[in-house]
């Protein structure tokens, strides 16, 4: 019976091979980057789990057939185990693009995958009448003792990843000690609010949206009409605005380093080693503070920062691959790719739904605009950064209630009405602190509604198409209301956002105090407009 259980045990873990090649494999290291916990764990206890309960299953039935006896009972035992055998060689060829029901379509067109099953039933039909229900069997009984090893070989390898990939996830680098205040110097709040279109919020706002924080610090602050952004995603454009640099390219190599690869220099370099922003601002005496959103910027730069505080993007670690029963019930689900042709019903009971999308967006807004909150209106930091997660999708509030909901099911709008919700909070938390009329406001975006990005995406409402045609502009906000500013000016020259570090130094040198200083700094130093980086492809 030895021999009968390394056959349950092979054979449950071929049924499982999509999990085993989510804990195993190399492609999606890089993705630990963007998680603030390490998934593996969950993934791996959950899939020992199902293994060991499909293996008891297949045991159980094994030792039946042996208690039963007889010919036809064996038969009967024979044919289940070699349906069982070939259900999980089509679980794993539903795991393969090219060898999908949809790909083999794609390649072959309708008639020829009618044709292609139909050679294969006559394969296994030819090799039943030719070797026998029995040697077929045994065959396959002993190609499964063969691989048997894999389930102790795929244990193995995962605990060694969790050893080398677990702690470097949940660290942190150690933030740097604190400086001492100086309450005369200049003070600056760089505001990032992610995924915000300067035509939807501004140009070309419709009727039926209102901003009127926004609108009222536009009155008291220098504005500029045609900014744009240093890339067009998340990925890059934060490192290049953070850096002063623009950056062609982005890779992550590790769950706390980002490859920047810098044209202006010719070389890619990690940003961990990177001057920036933070750097510089802390070189020149001032403490730095940072609560974002996306990058692990506690894992990168922590360590020139005296306050930080991150979440990850929702979209790429999800909080349910966190969770033991859920990956149990996730994996069990993806058994269905087994039936010949339910592959997209498996992938549809196991696709996360908006709702739950919304769900985690709702948290990261939550524990990141009331971290904001606190650190904007301390006197602690000379320079603070705050990185928000709206209005990018998925939308989260109700504009016509004021309430925030993870289904709220509103549009781009709605978010961006939030954002304007959010800026007038963090306003009055500095109001009561008596900071707002003493710091220097900087209010931008790290690139435009992606409106042809997120149109073929769940999110995408009715309002939205109404929202956005199928012209694209890559403009962002640019707002300064520099210290004690109190009427506006509006800058319509055209420059890249990616200024905005040399920008922000030269306030914090004193070197530039009001809106005409502004404007002549700008039109000394910008040089492009609108990025050559564009692309989002593989941004969520």
């Amino acid at each position: 019976m030895f021999k009968k259980l390394l056959v349950a045990v092979s054979l449950a873990n071929l049924f499982f091979f999509n999990a085993w090649r989510e804990a195993l494999s190399p492609r999606k290291f890089f993705y630990f980057y963007y998680w603030k916990q390490y998934p593996g764990y969950a993934i791996l206890a959950a899939l020992v789990l199902n293994v060991l309960l499909l293996t008891a299953f297949f045991f159980a039935c094994f030792y039946a057939a042996r208690r039963l006896g007889g010919r036809r009972s064996d038969k009967f035992i024979r044919a289940g185990f070699l349906l069982a055998f070939l259900l999980a060689l089509n679980c794993i060829r539903a795991q393969v693009e090219r060898l999908s029901v949809r790909g083999l379509r794609i390649s072959l067109g309708k008639p020829g995958l009618v044709a292609l099953c139909l050679l294969l039933l006559a394969l296994v039909v030819f090799a039943f009448a030719r070797r026998g229900l029995g040697r077929v069997s045994r065959a396959v009984a002993s190609l499964l003792l063969i691989l048997s090893p894999f389930g102790l070989v795929g244990l193995a390898d995962a605990a060694w990843l969790a050893l080398r990939y677990g702690a470097p996830v949940a660290r942190e680098r150690a933030s740097a000690p604190a400086l001492e205040a100086v309450a005369a110097r200049p003070r600056v709040l760089w505001l990032i609010f992610d995924e915000m279109d300067e035509r939807a919020a501004f140009a070309e706002r419709p009727a039926s949206l209102t901003m009127p924080e926004f609108d009222r610090l536009r009155s008291e602050s220098f504005f500029a009409t045609n900014a744009f952004p240093p890339a067009g995603h998340t990925s890059q454009s934060l490192p290049a605005l953070l850096t002063g640099q623009l950056i062609s390219a982005v890779r992550p190599v590790g769950p706390g380093e980002l490859m920047l690869t810098i044209p202006a220099r010719g070389a890619t370099v990690g940003w961990s080693a990177q001057p920036d922003i933070f750097s510089e601002a802390r070189a020149a005496g001032f403490n730095t503070a940072l609560v974002g959103w996306y990058h692990p910027y506690c894992r990168v730069v922590g360590d020139r920062l005296t306050s930080c505080r991150w979440e990850p993007a929702s979209q790429l670690a999800l909080p349910d691959r966190l969770s033991f029963v859920k990956n149990v019930v996730r994996q069990q689900i993806g058994l269905i790719a087994s039936v010949p042709f339910a592959g997209d019903l498996s992938a549809r009971l196991s696709r996360t739904s908006p709702e739950d999308y919304g769900a985690a967006h709702l948290a990261d807004y939550r524990a990141l605009s009331s971290q904001a909150e606190g650190v904007a209106a301390s006197r602690e930091f000379g320079l603070t950064f705050v990185h928000l997660p709206v209005p990018h999708p998925p939308y989260i509030y109700d504009r016509a209630k004021g309430e925030l909901s993870e289904a709220a099911g509103g549009s781009y709008l709605d978010n961006l009405a939030l954002a304007d919700r959010t800026l007038g909070e963090l306003r009055r938390a500095m109001e009561r602190a008596g900071t707002w009329e003493q710091t220097t406001v900087v209010v931008s975006s790290d690139h435009w509604m992606r409106s042809d990005y997120w149109r073929v995406r769940p999110f995408w409402t009715v309002e939205d198409s109404a929202t956005f045609n199928e012209r694209v502009e890559h403009r962002v906000p640019f707002i300064v209301k520099l210290a004690g500013q109190k009427s506006g000016a509006t800058y319509d020259a055209p420059f890249n956002t990616v200024l905005t570090h040399d920008l922000v130094l030269e306030v914090l040198g004193g070197r530039i105090k009001d809106a005409r200083e502004l404007a002549a700094w700008l039109d000394a130093h910008r040089t492009i407009g609108e990025s050559p980086y564009q692309s989002y492809e593989d941004e969520q």
